[in-house]
This record gives C-alpha cells, sequence and structure tokens, in this order.
C-alpha cells in the first residue's frame, strides 16, 4: 500500500514538473504575473489537462491488459470455490449427522461426568475449607511467631547491654575492692616492713619478676630497671601523668600500659605478696 502512495505522489510531482515545462518553455509563456496573457494561459492550461487524461487513460488502459491474466485467474478460483463450497455442502451434511450422533453420546457422558462433578465438587469444598482454616492458622502462628523473635531479639539485645554494663561495674567493683584492700594492706606493712632498707648504691627495694604481668617482656622488664622500677608496688601506684612520662622514656607504644592495665596486674599480685609474706 505504501508504493501506491508513492507512485501516486511521484505522478502528481511529474504532472506538476511537466505542466511547468510545457508553460514556460514549449509555450513560452512568462512566470511574471504582469505578462501573463489570460487567454494563452486558459488555452495552455486546458492542453495540458487533456495531456494529463489522456494519460491517465492510457495508464489505465496498460493497467487493466496487464493485470487482465489475473482478472482471468481470479474468476477461475472463483470458480473452484464454488465447486468446492458445494462438496463442503455435501461433507458439512454428512458432518452434522455425525456430530448428531455425538452429541447424544456426549449427552449421556455428560451426564454421567455431571454426577461424578458434584460428588468431585463437594470433596473439593470440604478440603478447600479445610485448607482455608489451616491458612488462618500457619497465618496466626506465623504472626505470634514474628512477634516472639522480635521480642527474643529485643531481650537478646537488653541482655547484651546489661551483661556488658554489668562487666563494667564488675570491673569497677573488683578494681575498687583492689584498691581498698590496697590501701588497708599498705599501712599494715608499712609498720610490718619498716625495718627494711634500700639499698643506697642501687636504690631498689626487693626486687620482683615484673615479667609476670602481662605485657612486659625482658626488654621492657630492662627498661623499667633502667628508671628504677624494680617491684610490683611501684607500678601499682602509678598515676595517669607519670605513665605518659613513662611512656615517652621508655619509647612504648602509648596507651598500651592502659589497654593491658598494668596497674591492676600489679595491685594483685602485691597484694598476693604480702598475703604470702
Amino acid at each position: 500500500m505504501r508504493s501506491v502512495y508513492l507512485l501516486i505522489g511521484f505522478f502528481f510531482v511529474w504532472c506538476l514538473l511537466s505542466a511547468q515545462w510545457y508553460l514556460f518553455w514549449v509555450k513560452g509563456l512568462s512566470p511574471k504575473p504582469e505578462n501573463i496573457n489570460p487567454h494563452e494561459s486558459a488555452w495552455a492550461i486546458v492542453e495540458i489537462l487533456v495531456m494529463i487524461l489522456v494519460s491517465l487513460l492510457i495508464g489505465f488502459a496498460l493497467a487493466w491488459f496487464l493485470r487482465q491474466h489475473v482478472f482471468l485467474k481470479q474468476k477461475q478460483e472463483v470458480q473452484n470455490l464454488v465447486t468446492e463450497r458445494s462438496a463442503h455442502l455435501v461433507s458439512q451434511h454428512l458432518l452434522q449427522e455425525q456430530i448428531q450422533k455425538s452429541e447424544n453420546i456426549l449427552a449421556r457422558a455428560r451426564e454421567t461426568f455431571r454426577q461424578d462433578f458434584l460428588t468431585v465438587s463437594r470433596e473439593n469444598e470440604r478440603l478447600m475449607a479445610e485448607l482455608e482454616e489451616a491458612s488462618r492458622i500457619k497465618e496466626t502462628l506465623d504472626t505470634e511467631l514474628t512477634k516472639l523473635q522480635e521480642e527474643k531479639k529485643s531481650l537478646q539485645s537488653k541482655l547484651e547491654q546489661s551483661n556488658k554494663e554489668f562487666s563494667h561495674l564488675q570491673l569497677a567493683k573488683q578494681k575498687l575492692e583492689s584498691e581498698q584492700e590496697l590501701q588497708t594492706q599498705k599501712s599494715v606493712s608499712q609498720n610490718k616492713n619498716s625495718h627494711r632498707q634500700i639499698d643506697s648504691k642501687t636504690g631498689t627495694e626487693d626486687k620482683d619478676d615484673l615479667k609476670v604481668i602481662k605485657g612486659i617482656g625482658p626488654g621492657i622488664e630492662k627498661k623499667l630497671n633502667q628508671q628504677g622500677i624494680y617491684s610490683y608496688r611501684q607500678i601499682s601506684e602509678f598515676t595517669p601523668d607519670y605513665i605518659k612520662k613513662l611512656t615517652e622514656a621508655i619509647l612504648f607504644f602509648p596507651g598500651r600500659i592502659e589497654r593491658d592495665r598494668w596497674v591492676e596486674q600489679a595491685s594483685k599480685l602485691y597484694l598476693d605478696k604480702i598475703r604470702e609474706a
């Protein structure tokens, strides 16, 4: 269909160009409005229309001649279709008789099927009702399970938070108890160990094995001894300012003393030492 429109458009363009060629070249008319002769122009337009009409008639005649065999072929096909239609009518009559017989058999089968279908439908309805009830129960259980899981997560988070707080409280309690017991034992040990004297040459107390404290190795122990630190008591009395200065003096990792909890470990070891004494 698109090619037909293209041919029609091409025909109009061809007519327009041919008309201009005939008017301005063959007839010699001027394209300027002031030079147009109405009589000559009208006569030229009539001639162009006649030529276009003759072209159309010739085109239609050629098209009819070229498609004449197509028309004959279509006529033959129509005759064949009429013959086939007659044969189909006869076959249709026979088919209708067979259909009638089949419908009678189908009606009897349909009645039997209807009885079976009613029975199956009742059973299906019963099963569907049970399935819907089970679905409702499952949804209820799923909802309750979701709520229980959410409550479980909430309780777990609360338990973890409580455990953390309890751990912090235990650490604080142990530290307070250690400090309190250390103060008590210090006052007792001052009277008990007043006879002990510090060596004036070395400037040391009873030397302890500082490597027992986690985070102190042989190299760190040697550096601590160079700073005059030999005992658990000295480490238990470290202050934050002194720890900062000591870290700079022994070129130790900043914050390592606090993380390894030297003061708490030394306090416990010192208390154990006092008890054994």
